[in-house]
């Protein structure tokens, strides 16, 4: 591991410092060692030395049991870092941190410039940096983290040549503008920012790195662009802050809901209030809003968070549709008592009633395998929530999706029929709120078609599969055409700190969406 930890310490610039930091650096290592007992322990990758010492000095403050426990966490995340660099879902790799870009060989069709997947992994990583909690990543939509993050896609966005803008939804816009004669639409490219807590880093990031990538490398190549290109980093795809989600891409597609703006986060700071805060103007928030006769189509790259382009062995993707999605809020009312004096059958125990429920709720979605029907319970909670009480109420989630809105709809009959009939079995009243829709989004067939050639151009097969989970996508397919390119995600792991995708593959993203854009831009000119 020593070799490994100094080129991660020399990354972090711990071999640049000068002599007032080696200096700090020494006077905090033996008052750690005073405090604790141990050495500071940190997992470096991906920080700067300015970072470690400003952790170095939090840290130090901590009560001995929180110290303790942190360093545990992060001797986990080193060995997490370990285990990624050395294995593989099929195997160990051949040499541990060998970097995943190769140089372009510019006399095949099919090749790659690996100056694209080196810095898509760089963006990437400073994107993980901006993170509420140590050692995780969390960044929530108009948080602080969030707008030093909006930060680095600015920057990005200037030096790839872009014009940068910023709505008043916190959406940075980074606009590539045509260079020879067309009708003067847009075509958008982009993906979100925001994460869910302690999540991988790829997730939404990757979608709007790809976007900038592919900006430049057209720009670079002096491709002919009918249309001009822009360019979304959105904010609010995860909708963990508060309870909304998509506000960003649907009030770009024309569909914002005013009174989004005052639903409040768990310390009761409304939208309305934290875009202010984010020096936005909540009041002018439409503004932000597309006119579907300018907008061309939508495109965006995502990792797959699915094990299928895993288990092809392809690089990439073309996806068909995005799942529609419903979700509810469940209430299951009984009645409580003693836990020990109501005899078994004289109960109406709402926990025994959901337990039949949840297993109702899996049937049914068994039962769909052939419309991708998936359903999941999540949350649960049972109260009064004393062990000596028999539980009186319990409140529980419930999403519900699939391949088209039909069987979706059906499905979501059927479990209202059931849940009814549980209740009733077990003398309890079931309620069920819906709070969350989002009918199924088809990807266009010309955009599908256009990826089915720039991919099948660079010698992959050009596979065809369904998205289960949601993506801003969903929201733009109401302003427009839509197509997604996904990515390979090893192991389908997403939403986890394991989450990966290879420097190769973003690559190989990258370029599959210059060349869905060159083939776009070629039919534009041949309409003409």
């Amino acid at each position: 591991m020593a070799d490994e930890s100094r080129r991660e310490q020399a990354g972090a610039g711990l071999d640049t410092l000068d002599a007032d930091e080696f200096a700090r650096f020494e006077r905090l290592n033996e008052a750690y060692k005073v405090r604790f007992g141990f050495l500071f322990i940190l997992a470096v990758k991906g920080a700067t030395k300015h970072q470690i010492l400003a952790a170095f000095e939090r840290r130090i403050q901590n009560d001995p049991d929180i110290g303790f426990a942190t360093a545990l966490t992060q001797i986990a995340r080193i060995l997490r870092f370990r285990f990624e660099e050395r294995v593989t879902v099929y195997g160990f790799v051949d040499k541990p941190g060998k970097p995943d870009a190769k140089p372009v060989d510019k006399t095949k069709d099919n090749a790659v410039d690996g100056r694209f997947g080196e810095r898509a992994q760089e963006m990437i990583d400073a994107l993980a940096r901006h993170t509420s909690e140590e050692g995780k990543v969390t960044r929530l939509y108009l948080s602080r983290e969030h707008g030093v993050a909006a930060d680095d896609v600015v920057a990005w966005m200037r030096q790839a040549g872009l014009k940068v803008s910023e709505d008043n939804l916190g959406t940075v816009r980074g606009y590539l503008p045509p260079n020879v004669a067309g009708h003067g639409k847009l075509l958008l490219i982009g993906s979100h920012i925001d994460t869910v807590h302690d999540v991988g880093r790829f997730d939404g990031n990757l979608g709007v790195v790809a976007g900038i990538l592919a900006a430049q490398g057209l720009k670079e190549r002096g491709a002919e662009l009918p249309f001009g290109i822009e360019v979304l980093a959105f904010g609010d795809e995860e909708g963990v802050r508060f309870p909304i989600t998509l506000l960003a891409s649907s009030t770009a597609a024309s569909h914002l809901d005013w009174r989004a703006l005052q639903a409040a986060d768990g310390e009761g700071v409304t939208v309305r209030e934290a875009l202010k805060e984010f020096e936005c103007d909540p009041n002018v928030a439409g503004g932000a809003a597309y006119d579907p006769k300018e907008v061309l189509g939508y495109l965006e790259v995502h990792i797959e968070q699915g094990p299928v382009l895993e288990k092809e062995n392809l690089p990439v993707g073309i996806v068909t549709a995005i799942a529609g999605a419903s979700r509810f809020r469940l209430s299951v009312r009984g009645e409580a008592g003693h836990a020990g004096t109501v005899p078994m059958g004289l109960r109406h125990d709402a926990l025994a009633a959901v337990s039949e429920l949840v297993l109702a709720i899996e049937e049914v979605a068994r039962a769909g395998k052939r419309d991708n029907l998936v359903a999941t319970v999540s949350e649960i909670s049972a109260l009064p929530g004393a062990i000596n009480v028999i539980p009186g109420e319990v409140r529980m989630t419930l999403d519900v999706r699939a391949a088209n809105d039909e069987a979706r709809a059906s499905a979501i009959d059927t479990i209202r029929t059931k849940a009814r009939a549980i209740g009733a079995r077990w003398g309890c009243v079931v309620g069920m709120d819906r709070f969350h829709d989002a009918a199924t989004a088809p990807c266009a067939d010309p955009l599908q078609a256009a990826m089915e050639q720039a991919i099948s151009g660079m010698g992959v097969k050009p596979l065809r599969l369904m998205s289960g989970a949601g993506h801003d996508g969903q929201a733009m397919a109401k302003l427009t055409d839509i197509g997604m390119i996904f990515v390979r995600c090893r192991a389908g792991i997403s939403h986890n700190l394991l989450e990966h995708a290879t420097g190769e593959d973003m690559g190989t993203a990258v370029e599959a969406l210059i060349r869905t854009i060159e083939t776009l831009a070629q039919q534009e000119r041949n309409a003409r």
